[in-house]
């Protein structure tokens, strides 16, 4: 059968169905074994990372509490000498003292010291003629540490004694009046570092080394010697460790005349020196060619054997599961009544026992979450009567309670009689009072129908502030009015909105009880502009063609952080003798109109409500 004007064989569903699973399996499979593959070798590039920067501070540590036992000798000599345990003109006890000492300490290569006037000790003693024809006063030791009044560490150079490089930790020696008359040395060979470099295992062809920063000369090495004849390694360990300063990595692969290493490294900012770890990448990737063969393999075999499984799959499932699709189409549409009938006795058969058993299961959810949802409905209605009972209750306990305590006053004929007025007099300003919640209370639980109509809120808004300047200036309060000269309209209640403006006026007036100044801005916004840095309480209809910002800002105590969220909730008051519904029935009208409001505040230096009202024409 052809396909109608193509001349084309129509492709069955089985084929379609056996050709998605080949499709799913030639990128799944591959996919996987790539991405396993991969993700293999980033973690075992992480492990090698960790093991070398691991290697390399072990390394520095232990570099650090080797030279501390020769610094701190160096400072324990010149105590003794500053302390008088040890007279420096004696030379057999200054001898005693240094052999005891080389005795304590034996991997101690040269204890030195050398005075101001030439004189010069070495233990190991040297030959007599060293001794008086050396002058340490050239000495780096000596000079750098009677430059620097303290502990000095020499930088690499040659032993005259040995003849081998080394370095030196010396320290200035006082007399009784602060004035350093001699210098007392510990020499360490840096053959020493070399041979304990050797004993550090990394990998099976790496190793630590020991670079000088100033100069880049490897100063440590487990074949120092050798070293020296190999340039080319030389340079390839510097310029490793140059690069890898130059990127700001503490470790990276590196490649020398073909061949990839691993190389990490520590400062030791004590010496100025640098602790490098670097080991050729065979030794952790020798078996990387072996497992992505086999892992190629295995993924291979895998394909086979889907590509099988899901031959069979198709034959076996797409007859029935044809008969499946109509009634799961008809089941979709809503209709929870259809039966769904395969005639296959396996696992389809089963299905689709199990989708009707979960159609009907579905069909009784449905009828219980109606229930439900009219339950919670009705619980919803009666928490909110229950809420706002309450609020009526607070409210009416209060002024219930003056008045009784007042009208008992007055029918009390032993009381004066100034007293007893000024107990009615009580009881009607708490009626007044009690008259004014109820009002609100209706205002905000029946509010009245908008009649809307063009309004200029500019205009509406210069008559509340000229009605108002007597309260203002009674309150010491400046007004200070920000308005642009041609508003847009806007299709408003002007009772209503009103209403909005003179809460939001009035309370930021109660918020200044010392006065302050009281700021009225009004600016034209266009839609998607509305600054998200003031805390948004309710949203403007999004479709507007303009929008129209009131903002009316003061410079009163603020709002606590904690309250910012509840101010607009029903009986939510921070002032005396308030009912807590100005701001609920402010929200309340703006939401009517699908106009937003949002709230900046800062404790002690004021707060701004902001209103943005949507606009469809212009004047």
């Amino acid at each position: 059968m052809s396909l109608a004007g193509t001349g084309l064989p129509r492709i069955s569903f089985q084929f379609r169905l056996f050709l998605s699973f080949l499709v799913l399996i030639f990128c799944f499979l591959p996919a996987v074994g790539i991405s396993g593959f991969i993700q293999w070798r980033k973690s075992l590039e992480e492990q090698i990372e960790y093991h070398s920067l691991n290697t390399a501070f072990q390394i520095a540590e232990q570099v650090k509490t080797y030279l501390a036992k020769h610094s701190e000798s160096t400072l324990m000599i010149k105590e003794a000498f500053e302390a008088d345990l040890i007279d420096p003109n004696d030379r057999g006890e200054l001898l005693k003292f240094f052999l005891s000492l080389k005795k304590i300490y034996p991997y101690f290569v040269n204890i030195n010291y050398g005075d101001e006037k030439g004189y010069f000790l070495m233990v190991p003693p040297q030959r007599p003629e060293i001794h008086k024809l050396f002058d340490p006063r050239v000495r780096p030791w000596y000079t750098g540490a009677m430059k620097e009044r303290g502990l000095y560490w020499t930088e690499v150079y040659i032993f005259a004694s040995s003849q081998r490089p080394g370095i030196t930790v010396s320290s200035p020696i006082l007399d009784t009046q602060g004035r350093p008359f001699a210098v007392s040395s510990i020499d360490i060979d840096l053959f020493t570092l070399s041979r304990f470099l050797k004993k550090v295992k990394v990998g099976q062809h790496g190793y630590a080394f020991i670079m000088e920063n100033d100069t880049g000369r490897i100063i440590a090495h487990p074949e120092l010697p050798e070293l020296y004849e190999n340039p080319s390694e030389i340079n390839r360990l510097t310029k490793s460790i140059s690069a890898l300063r130059h990127s700001k990595k503490e470790f990276g692969a590196t490649f020398d005349r073909g061949r990839k290493f691993f190389t990490a490294y520590v400062d030791y900012a004590q010496n100025n020196w640098t602790i490098g770890v670097t080991l050729p990448a065979s030794d952790f990737m020798g078996n990387l060619g072996k497992v992505k063969q086999a892992s190629i393999t295995i993924i291979i075999g895998a394909v086979f054997l889907a590509s099988l499984m899901s031959y069979l799959l198709m034959r076996t499932v797409a007859r029935p599961l044809k008969e499946l699709r109509k009634g799961f189409e008809t089941i979709s549409q809503g209709d929870l009544d259809h039966e769904v009938i395969v005639r296959d006795r396996g696992i389809i058969g089963s299905l689709a026992k199990s989708f009707n058993r979960m159609s009907q299961s579905l069909k009784k959810s449905r009828e219980e979450l109606e229930r439900t949802y009219r339950t919670l409905a009705e619980k919803e209605k009666m928490a909110a009567l229950g809420q706002l009972t309450a609020g009526i209750a607070h409210e009416i306990r209060n002024p219930l309670a003056i008045m009784l305590s007042s009208a008992q006053v007055v029918v009390n004929e032993a009381k004066p009689a100034h007293m007893r007025r000024e107990a009615g007099l009580f009881i009607i300003e708490e009626i007044k009072r009690l008259n004014k919640t109820l009002d609100d209370f209706l205002a905000f639980a029946r509010p009245a129908k908008s009649n809307l109509s063009d309004c200029n809120l500019i205009d509406l808004l210069d008559g509340i502030v000229e009605s108002m300047q007597g309260q203002f200036e009674a309150a010491g309060v400046e007004v200070v009015k920000k308005i642009m000269a041609q508003p847009p309209l806007c299709r408003a209640d002007c009772n209503q909105m009103r209403q909005v403006f003179i809460n939001l006026i009035l309370n930021a007036v109660h918020a200044m009880p010392h006065g302050g100044r009281l700021t009225i801005r009004c600016s034209e916004k266009s839609p998607g502009t509305w600054t998200s840095s003031k805390r948004i309480k309710l949203q403007p209809m999004a479709d507007a063609d303009c929008y129209l910002e009131v903002a009316v800002s003061d410079t009163g105590v603020g709002i606590p952080p904690e309250d910012v969220d509840k101010i607009f909730e029903p009986f939510f008051s921070t002032k005396d003798g308030g009912t807590g519904l100005g701001l609920a029935i402010v929200y309340q009208i703006l939401k009517i109109h699908q106009a937003g409001i949002a709230v900046s505040t800062e404790p002690g230096l004021g707060s701004t409500f902001t209103v943005l009202f949507p606009c469809f024409f212009r004047r």
